[in-house]
């Protein structure tokens, strides 16, 4: 998995526990505490599962909250370490759009080709009338993360919507399929 999720799962970690809790989740999740993680490194799926894991254990989160606190410190650091992203896109629907393209070349960063055309075949946007059909294919099964970050890019573009899934991996389905509406503009 691309160290971005694992940088931000860091800093959110620092942020609401400090150095202390970094150290203790580290050590329960069996991932060197000292270990800075590198935006453009692929590191293996299951420490950063094991990471998503002891982070909601030393904080007693259940994965929804975990992911809406992480949905939040997501979209602060990557507004920061990516505000073109962001700028090219004036509403979350067309941000939406973009994202496989955004999570494309997040990839293209990675040194190795294997590692690259892993991430690279996540994700799928297609436009259905009005609405988005996205589909997600992991065999981390992150697709409540994916829905919290949605439900975050909403209120950062002043919007409402809804989510709709029709598949998931969790309930034995290949892959995910979300279907997205973004209903209206906060302006």
């Amino acid at each position: 998995m691309i160290g971005l999720i694992q940088k931000v799962l860091v800093d959110l970690i620092r942020r609401h526990g400090g150095d202390d809790a970094v150290q203790a989740i580290c050590r329960r999740a069996d991932v060197p505490p000292e270990r800075a993680f590198r935006i453009d490194t692929d590191y293996a799926d299951t420490e950063c599962l094991r990471l998503i894991e002891a982070t909601g254990e030393y904080f007693g989160l259940d994965e929804k909250a975990l992911y809406r606190l992480y949905a939040d410190q997501f979209i602060k650091e990557t507004k920061a370490l990516f505000p073109m992203f962001y700028q090219m896109s004036p509403s979350a629907r067309e941000f939406l759009k973009r994202q496989p393209r955004v999570h494309d070349t997040l990839a293209s960063s990675l040194r190795s080709a294997p590692g690259r055309d892993r991430v690279r075949d996540k994700f799928n946007v297609e436009e259905v009338g009005d609405t988005l059909r996205v589909t997600y294919r992991s065999p981390n099964r992150l697709c409540g993360l994916y829905e919290a970050l949605f439900e975050r890019l909403l209120d950062e573009y002043g919007e409402t919507g809804s989510i709709e899934v029709t598949s998931c991996q969790k309930r034995g389905d290949p892959l995910c399929t979300f279907c997205l509406r973004v209903e209206s503009s906060g302006e």
